[in-house]
C-alpha cells in the first residue's frame, strides 16, 4: 500500500505542470461584425510575455494608428503591462478591475481585452514554442 501511495504521489507531481502549452497565442473580441480587439501574447509556463494589440478598433476609429486617440491607446496598453509576467489566469482576474491598474482608468473596456485573451486560450496555441 505504501508503494502504491508513493507511486501515486510521484505520478501526480509529474502530471502537474503548465495548464497551457508554451508558445504564441492570438485571440479576438468581435462585436457588431467588427473586430474591436485582437491580442497576441506568448505563454511560457503559463506566464504572459510580450503581449501586444494587433487590432484596437471601435466605431470606425483605429486606436493603434490614430494619433488623436493616443491617450486611449495608452490606457489599453496599460492593461497589457499589468498582466505581463503574471500567470495568465491571475492576469485575467486583474482585468476585472481596470480602475485599479495604473494608467488604465475605470472607463477602459478591459472586459473586451479579457475576452480576446480567453478566445486565444480557447483556440489553443497559434505557434508552439521551439
Amino acid at each position: 500500500m505504501k508503494k502504491f501511495l508513493m507511486l501515486l504521489s510521484v505520478v501526480g507531481a509529474v502530471a502537474y505542470g503548465a495548464e497551457y502549452r508554451n508558445g504564441t497565442y492570438r485571440g479576438t473580441f468581435v462585436s457588431g461584425q467588427e473586430t474591436q480587439v485582437e491580442v497576441q501574447f506568448d505563454l511560457k509556463d503559463d506566464k504572459v510575455e510580450k503581449p501586444k494589440f494587433r487590432t484596437l478598433f471601435y466605431k470606425g476609429q483605429d486606436y493603434l494608428k490614430n494619433k488623436d486617440l493616443a491617450k486611449y491607446k495608452g490606457e489599453y496598453e496599460a492593461l497589457l503591462t499589468a498582466i505581463t509576467n503574471k500567470n495568465v489566469n491571475d492576469g485575467m482576474e486583474t482585468l476585472y478591475a481596470p480602475g485599479e491598474i495604473e494608467n488604465a482608468g475605470a472607463t477602459v473596456r478591459a472586459t473586451k481585452v479579457r475576452a480576446a485573451i480567453k478566445n486565444a486560450l480557447n483556440s489553443g496555441v497559434y505557434t508552439p514554442a521551439k
